[in-house]
């Protein structure tokens, strides 16, 4: 049997500008504090099984980022938020856990962004926004990364929703097994510049599934998914 626990987290403030792997640290350092039975990987190095299924951009906030744990015996997922929870730093908050059903893995299949603009840029990004969402596609070059060569992205097929309400800049992307659009992409796409605005968005919702890999697809969103995944 395995036994894994999904536990919602909050990042803010400072600490939204740790990066990935030390995310993944904090996370490790504190399962062994809080003497949760986590399940470790084999080898002459054994590692937490830990995983953060949707990596944060660095600067980015999230009232939705997503920690799942293996365990190595059956443990109730709210007592596992309970004993982490003390062991957090300051600007990261764990928000609900509950256990996931499937031996597969949880992967995001949509996540929304938020950004507050001022009055000047709101007004030339609601402009830009509806003349990207009136168009079939809207195709970018992605930079290279790590040496490896770029490829053509198609930001149009990956919206879901764009628009700026008042001064506040929102938009859901879809996420396939490729990934998905950056947040930078799309403030660069409506003549934003994105070192100066990617550290003011905040990652408001994620949409999560099972999938499993003893079959073919994925699982539909649970009945209760509105209420929790969806936070």
């Amino acid at each position: 049997m395995r036994y894994k626990v999904a536990i919602r987290f909050a990042i803010e403030g400072d600490l939204r500008f740790i990066s990935h792997r030390d995310t993944m640290r904090l996370f490790e350092r504190a399962l062994a504090r809080s003497r949760v039975p986590v399940k470790f990987s084999g080898g002459f190095n054994p590692k937490p099984r830990v995983s953060l299924p949707l990596p944060r951009s660095v600067g980015i906030a999230s009232d939705a980022d997503l920690a799942v744990f293996e365990l190595s015996e059956p443990m109730d997922a709210e007592d596992v938020r309970r004993r982490l929870e003390p062991q957090m730093p300051e600007g990261l908050g764990l928000r609900e856990a509950w256990p996931v059903t499937s031996g597969g893995t949880v992967q995001p299949c949509e996540v929304e962004y938020s950004v507050d603009l001022s009055a000047e840029s709101a007004i030339r990004a609601a402009a830009q926004a509806a003349a990207l969402m009136a168009e079939h596609h809207w195709c970018i070059e992605r930079d290279p990364n790590g040496g490896k060569a770029g490829r053509t992205i198609d930001l149009r097929a990956l919206l879901v929703q764009l628009g700026v309400d008042g001064h506040t800049l929102h938009w859901k992307v879809r996420v396939d097994p490729k990934g998905g659009a950056r947040p930078a992409e799309i403030l660069t796409a409506l003549g934003l510049d994105a070192s100066s605005w990617l550290h003011r968005v905040r990652r408001t919702r994620v949409a999560w599934i099972d999938r499993d890999p003893l079959q073919s697809g994925a699982s539909e969103p649970s009945s209760d998914e509105a209420d929790r995944p969806l936070a």
